[in-house]
């Protein structure tokens, strides 16, 4: 399982099923499955343990371009706006899941130990600062949740989803942030109206050098994978 999960080589065309399974799983209103992990130090980590709080759940990994800029290196970023939620009940988790865009230099996981040191590095490569979980070498978390690359959710103090993109916007998930926390502290009244939206939503980056460092990084196949199947211009 875990060998098929790990693949080797990059093809968009799973993909494209599992962001239209996505659409539909994992409803807004339901329970967000709960997980015990470790975290980059070592320590055991369960979701339900931020009970308290309001949890952005990101998915990523270091050869993932769009998990790599949104959790961090853009400056409007996930770890960018972590400070603006300082002390407001909200933390930023993401679950290191497997190499998106595994090649010569960054292979696809063959044991945990790998995978907790590339989530290690990826830390520190491109300083970021959520607390970074690692899931288990067959993507245990990851399947739970829907197989993208770069999907995440919003979970509310009850551990229910409040919120699930396919693809992260730190933009959004910031301006999303601040509603929850709006309507937590004027509560509800029968003058106010809870909206349940649904869109596509086009997220604009063409920040083609900031992408092509990081598939780079990964090796020259990860590169030549992503030209044949995407047509991506790096």
């Amino acid at each position: 399982m875990s060998q098929s999960y790990n693949y080797s080589h990059f093809s968009i065309k799973p993909y494209n099923r599992w962001y239209k399974e996505f659409l539909k799983h994992l409803p807004l209103g339901s329970v967000a499955p709960d997980f015990s992990c470790l975290d980059t130090k070592g320590k055991r980590v369960k979701l339900s343990d931020f009970r308290k709080s309001f949890v952005v759940l990101e998915f990523g990994c270091m050869t993932c371009a769009p998990a790599v800029t949104q959790a961090s290196t853009y400056p409007n970023s996930l770890s960018k706006m972590m400070p603006e939620f300082a002390g407001r009940d909200v933390e930023f988790l993401m679950v290191y899941t497997r190499e998106t865009h595994p090649g010569e230099n960054i292979r696809r996981h063959k044991k945990f130990e790998e995978k907790m040191e590339h989530a290690k590095l990826f830390k520190e490569l491109d300083k970021v600062q959520l607390r970074i979980l690692v899931d288990s070498l067959g993507g245990k978390i990851h399947r739970k949740y829907g197989m993208l690359p770069n999907m995440v959710y919003i979970v509310n103090k009850e551990g229910r989803i409040v919120y699930k993109a396919s693809w992260t916007d730190a933009n959004e998930i910031k301006s999303v942030l601040e509603n929850l926390l709006l309507w937590e502290k004027e509560g509800f009244t029968p003058l106010d109206s809870v909206a349940v939206v649904e869109k596509y939503h086009f997220i604009y980056d063409r920040n083609v050098e900031e992408h092509k460092r990081v598939y780079e990084r990964s090796g020259p196949s990860a590169v030549k994978e992503l030209k044949e199947e995407v047509n991506l211009p790096i």
